[in-house]
């Protein structure tokens, strides 16, 4: 069990009410109104779509600042326990020539020192990916969109890390290497 945050002070609570209509604190009076302290996580995004009819991406919302609400979990840490760490730039370029930039600045050592194995690249019809495991158990995720013309949004999600210490760690590690690439890319033109 976690410290509990208080829902006025709680990161997203403004998010949180301009999203759902609803501030935070009402949330989580009426989840704990609903026995939500003894629901788990499934559950209790469940009962915000069932009972007061919110969309499942605000009850998802809803739900994670309600289990930081009452110490269940802190600030970037799943319901599994695990943390996340992201970071994003825009940069100029379209998704694929961004991609094409970003795999071939991950080179083998540059991902030896982040100890990320070798990745894999895929693609959907608007979002390009480089996804890569690291060598702790956790996973990297580059996700590359378009923004606007002549431009895409490069955002890297960094998932079951195993602490809060980690996961502030590699943020930073993150906003680093965004930095080292864009300015390559400056340098390179």
């Amino acid at each position: 069990m976690s410290a509990s945050t208080s829902p006025g002070t709680h990161p997203h609570a403004t998010r949180i009410l301009s999203g759902t209509g609803t501030p935070l604190t009402t949330w989580v009076e009426r989840l704990d109104g609903a026995g939500g302290r003894d629901l788990d996580h499934t559950s209790l995004a469940r009962l915000l779509v069932e009972r007061w009819d919110i969309e499942d991406w605000w009850a998802q919302g809803v739900t994670v600042a309600y289990e930081q609400v009452i110490g269940r979990r802190v600030v970037g840490q799943s319901c599994e326990g695990t943390f996340s760490a992201s970071a994003s730039r825009t940069v100029p370029g379209d998704p694929d020539a961004v991609r094409d930039r970003w795999h071939a600045f991950m080179t083998d050592a540059r991902r030896g020192e982040l100890g990320l194995k070798a990745p894999t690249l895929s693609d959907t019809p608007k979002w390009r990916y480089w996804r890569a495991a690291g060598v702790d158990g956790s996973r990297v995720s580059v996700h590359i969109t378009a923004k606007d013309e002549g431009r895409s949004t490069l955002g890297i999600d960094h998932k079951s890390l195993a602490s809060a210490e980690e996961r502030e760690a590699w943020k930073s590690a993150w906003k680093r290497t965004l930095t080292d690439f864009t300015t390559t890319e400056q340098e390179s033109r």
